[in-house]
């Protein structure tokens, strides 16, 4: 059996990541209903298993618990609080989490109108790839009501190798959105690195091990490594998609007094990307830049 089995779950938004964390608890024994802002994006899992649902309030209607995975702050407020939102069917005793990356702001807006209607909400932004979350490796930052974390510690480490619990409201989203920062300096300074070795006479390839077992290691690198050896960008996530939570925290680093020059570098080098018709690539094409600045070698 199943460590979901009876679960009444239903998942609102099944794009790159939540089509794969979906799978997962459907093979964990959930009774799973689905939902997204295109309809026709929930095909692929009703042939699995899913039971599809036009609109976020249906789910509500019928499932225990809710989950989003949304790409921004306006697709959430959409699902949760727009026309045939969460908010609209919502129940005491239901709970709603979203582990999408988004404002704290936003997600406060959120947590207001749970608390009207009298259920709990979690925010559980993830960490990690695509790849990860089909394989049930990825890391959650949680907070919210304890009693609800509680509740659904069984299918947080469904969807997760590890929950780290970070408070009782947004602090989950600003632990994201701080991860996310390096996340997107990562590629820019392996760049450099990368653009200085070459200039050097070193081999692409071997500069991309050198570093990979360095003390300079980390398990992005370690995932990226094969990707930039063959310079294939197909994207995990994407360069729009990073450049949007840089430019989430970038905004209330400005509002909150914050200096963030690295960070405002690394978001430049993603709008280089994004002008040359580049933002669908692999977030880690923005490691080319530095190597596209340099004039031709005078030796």
């Amino acid at each position: 059996m199943g460590a979901l089995q009876g679960w009444k779950l239903g998942w609102i938004g099944v794009g790159r990541m939540g089509t794969p964390l979906c799978r997962r608890l459907l093979d964990a024994g959930a009774t799973l209903s689905v939902a997204d802002l295109d309809p026709a994006r929930t095909a692929h899992l009703a042939a699995e298993g899913a039971r599809p649902n036009a609109t976020a309030a249906a789910l509500a209607e019928e499932a225990d618990i809710l989950l989003s995975m949304v790409t921004n702050d306006a697709a959430l407020l959409a699902v949760a609080i727009g026309p045939g939102g969460v908010a609209e069917t919502i129940r005491p005793g239901q709970v709603f989490i979203d582990l999408s990356t988004v404002s704290p702001a936003t997600s406060a807006r959120v947590a207001e109108a749970m608390a009207e209607r009298g259920a709990d909400y979690l925010r559980c932004p993830v960490s990690g790839s695509t790849t990860m979350a089909a394989a049930g490796t990825l890391t959650l930052f949680a907070s919210g009501p304890a009693a609800a974390l509680d509740r659904c510690e069984p299918l947080l480490a469904t969807l997760g190798k590890e929950t780290l619990r970070c408070g009782s409201a947004e602090e989950a989203r600003a632990v994201k959105l701080m991860v996310n920062m390096v996340v997107a300096l990562t590629p820019a300074i392996i760049g450099e690195a990368l653009a200085f070795g070459s200039r050097l006479g070193l081999d692409w390839e071997g500069m991309v091990d050198a570093l990979n077992r360095s003390t300079v290691a980390s398990p992005l690198l370690a995932y990226k490594a094969d990707m930039l050896k063959a310079r294939d960008w197909t994207p995990a996530a994407d360069v729009d998609l990073v450049a949007k939570d840089v430019d989430l925290a970038l905004s209330i680093a400005q509002r909150e007094g914050v200096p963030m020059p690295f960070s405002a570098l690394a978001r430049q080098f993603a709008a280089a990307c994004q002008a040359t018709g580049e933002g669908g690539l692999d977030f880690f094409r923005v490691a080319t830049w530095p190597e596209r600045l340099l004039a031709p070698n005078p030796r």
